[in-house]
């Protein structure tokens, strides 16, 4: 699949060196808060809707992407347009297994507002939206997971047809800061990782070298903010891994190393064929399980099969972006320990062997 997107010497930047006011949604999210960390020289006008948001030179205003003209009143929402030059759109509904109706009223229709209010006030629409975009099913499991990446996919051709000037961004897998691991809010792939620590995924269904794609968060904010920053005005850019992703078992071995330095003796999960654990083993071992586990196991499934199982390298901009002024991929593995260590730090499991020994 091609990167979309120009190159890094025929990116088109819109000059100007005025001070630009930019309205943010999303910014209690995992890559808008991010994003609010790392954005400098603009002045921030944070949408809220329940979680309030403070910093440098940011502001908040109530409001609700689901609603008519964001949820302001009319007056409020002409004076905002107003002082708006650059729309981020980070908001979105991102549990892959919502059934209820709120991944079409905030990923589409929400996206839809969003898109209005960028053409009120004359901004650029800078839209996140997901490198599993393009994401499809065969068969039953992995049905219930396709609705986000549905949501996604419609949202960007609300985006495309909406007349504004427009870039859109696609991260692959969100993990925690890159350094500290931090992260707004744990994510699908902290969830399998909790799966490994209890010791109920003893097999994979899935092939061993499947890539599994995934990107600290603030490398996702930093790319966003440096196409902001040299006022990017068109484009479609893959945040991703791209052929530097570790395959599924190096992943999975770094999780299962990660465990054991934190005293939690497990064995290496083992990767079976898909069509062998579908005809023989799954219905098997799943019914075995207790119920909750057994919902658990599901889930973990849903979320591999949905959106690791393609068995395809992503494309990725971060090349071109990285000649822009964007910070490069660090290392896979290093990454992903960080964000273990934050996660096994908020979920019990103390330190590693070494350091209770120091």
């Amino acid at each position: 699949m091609p990167v979309q997107g120009a190159g890094p010497q025929s990116i088109g930047r819109v000059p100007g060196a005025t001070r630009r006011t930019v309205l943010l949604t999303g910014a209690s999210g995992v890559v808008g808060r991010a994003l609010l960390r790392r954005m400098r020289d603009l002045d921030v006008v944070c949408l809220v809707h329940r979680s309030p948001v403070c910093g440098p030179d940011v502001t908040t205003v109530p409001g609700d992407i689901a609603e008519p003209m964001l949820g302001l009143g009319e007056q409020a929402y002409v004076d905002l347009a107003a002082r708006v030059d650059v729309v981020m759109h980070c908001a979105a509904v991102t549990d892959f297994n919502r059934t209820d109706g709120s991944l079409e009223a905030t990923n589409i229709a929400g996206t839809e507002q969003v898109a209005a209010f960028a053409a009120a006030a004359n901004a650029v629409l800078y839209h996140v939206s997901t490198a599993f975009v393009h994401t499809t099913v065969d068969g039953n499991r992995g049905r219930t997971a396709i609705g986000y990446a549905a949501s996604k996919s419609a949202a960007e051709e609300v985006v495309r047809s909406s007349g504004v000037p427009y870039v859109i961004f696609r991260p692959s897998v969100v993990i925690g800061d890159s350094v500290t691991g931090e992260i707004g809010a744990f994510q699908g792939l902290h969830q399998v990782v909790a799966g490994i620590f209890a010791g109920i995924v003893p097999m994979i269904p899935f092939e061993s070298r499947w890539p599994i794609d995934f990107i600290p968060v603030d490398v996702v904010a930093d790319a966003i903010a440096c196409v902001v920053e040299n006022r990017v005005d068109e484009g479609e850019f893959w945040l991703s891994a791209g052929d530097k992703a570790l395959s599924l078992d190096e992943g999975v071995a770094v999780a299962v190393e990660f465990a054991r330095s934190r005293g939690v003796s497990i064995d290496m999960p083992r990767f079976v064929p898909p069509e062998m654990f579908d005809r023989l083993i799954g219905p098997v071992f799943l019914d075995a399980l207790p119920g909750k586990i057994r919902r658990n196991v599901l889930r973990m499934l849903e979320f591999f099969t949905t959106y690791l199982q393609s068995g395809q390298t992503k494309p990725s901009s971060l090349d071109q972006l990285v000649a822009l002024g964007a910070r490069p991929l660090p290392d896979q593995r290093e990454s992903l320990r960080n964000s273990l260590q934050y996660w096994a730090a908020r979920n019990g499991y103390g330190q590693a062997e070494t350091e209770r020994a120091a």
